[in-house]
């Protein structure tokens, strides 16, 4: 299984690339975390058969790939490409932060037996993901050259649109 999540990884990461050139970087972003959640919320149902088991992994190792290809690329849309050096590295470490925590908590989960709670919790925060990533708009040129602050990204949250 593994390798088909490796294979399926590698694959996404051209794929998405391909898919943000159609739709839209930020679009794609939203896609490729709602279907994850959606893929991390039925694989328990998935886990009584060795085939679904691997078709589930490919496709999360796909959708996995696209963080990789989409993230750098749409920091540059959002905060301009000379702002990626200050605002890409608090996206990878909330990245590193999410690869800390979570197979902690599913360990944790595991341990006590309950690992359909910790793919399904991993689901809904995928959503939620995607929920923000809809709701946040690129700050002005102005904003996205000053340091993150937390007032700026709560700025940069427009709930009502734009």
């Amino acid at each position: 299984m593994p390798v088909f999540f490796s294979l399926a990884n590698g694959i996404g990461r051209v794929a998405w690339g391909t898919i943000s050139d159609k739709l839209g970087r930020k679009h794609s972003v939203v896609l490729m975390a709602a279907s994850q959640g959606f893929l991390l919320l039925l694989f328990t149902m998935a886990a009584g058969n060795v085939w679904s088991l691997y078709l589930m992994a490919s496709l999360i190792g796909f959708n996995f790939g696209g963080n990789f290809a989409l993230f750098p690329a749409l920091t540059a849309d959002e905060f301009g490409i000379r702002a990626v050096g200050k605002n890409y590295p608090w996206i990878f470490l909330a990245y590193g932060v999410g690869g800390i925590v979570f197979p902690i908590l599913g360990g944790l989960l595991g341990d006590m037996g309950n690992f359909p709670l910790a793919f399904s919790v991993t689901g809904v925060l995928c959503l939620i993901g995607a929920g923000a990533a809809w709701l946040v708009y690129p700050p002005h040129l102005d904003e996205a050259q000053e340091p993150f602050t937390i007032n700026g990204f709560i700025h940069n949250a427009h709930l009502f649109g734009r």
